[in-house]
């Protein structure tokens, strides 16, 4: 009897710690999540959950939704209250995304006359600053850290993020607007 009541509590305990492990992969109903999609595209909403059903609209990167259902396969139904359809999971997360988390897309900057800026300090450090960057956002890969003062050419500007020559490295990266200041 020890050793049945040994086997069935063996086997309770192995389903307890499966069903997360199961539920991890899903989102539960009424989460508020955020989109979030790569260089500054807009989420397609769909009527079915697949890229074959009918398009409703697109949601902008920073769009809040709640998620109504989750299908299982890579897809969750949400609503913003207006609009309701399924969107692909992997464009949203759990929090909103920061304004310098979502990339721009070189074909939205507009190429400019160039002109000479200079970097900023940040939190009133002399000797931080912000970060020239490979592409239009914080978590790609930095060319250097500037340091408040640094000059660079700006050669095309996009609505958070300018497009920029260093002329320390010659290398053409990109720079959040609000850290410069035009020399």
């Amino acid at each position: 009897m020890k050793k049945l009541i040994s086997a069935v509590m063996i086997l309770v305990t192995v389903f307890a710690l499966m069903v997360p492990a199961f539920a991890a992969g899903s989102t539960a109903s009424g989460t508020e999540m955020w989109v979030n999609c790569a260089d500054g595209y807009r989420l397609n909403v769909r009527e079915q959950p697949t890229v074959k059903g009918k398009m409703l609209t697109r949601f902008d990167c920073g769009t809040k939704v709640t998620v109504l259902k989750d299908s299982g396969k890579g897809w969750v139904y949400v609503t913003t209250g207006k609009v309701t359809g399924y969107v692909m999971k992997k464009f949203l997360q759990d929090r909103k995304p920061g304004k310098y988390e979502i990339t721009e897309r070189d074909d939205r900057f507009v190429a400019v006359s160039p002109y000479f800026v200079c970097a900023k300090a940040l939190n009133n450090k002399t000797d931080t600053s912000v970060g020239l960057r490979v592409k239009p956002n914080k978590t790609s890969r930095a060319i250097r850290r500037l340091t408040a003062g640094d000059e660079l050419k700006v050669i095309a500007r996009g609505r958070v993020w300018s497009k920029v020559v260093d002329p320390v490295s010659g290398q053409t990266g990109y720079v959040a607007n609000d850290y410069v200041a035009a020399v």
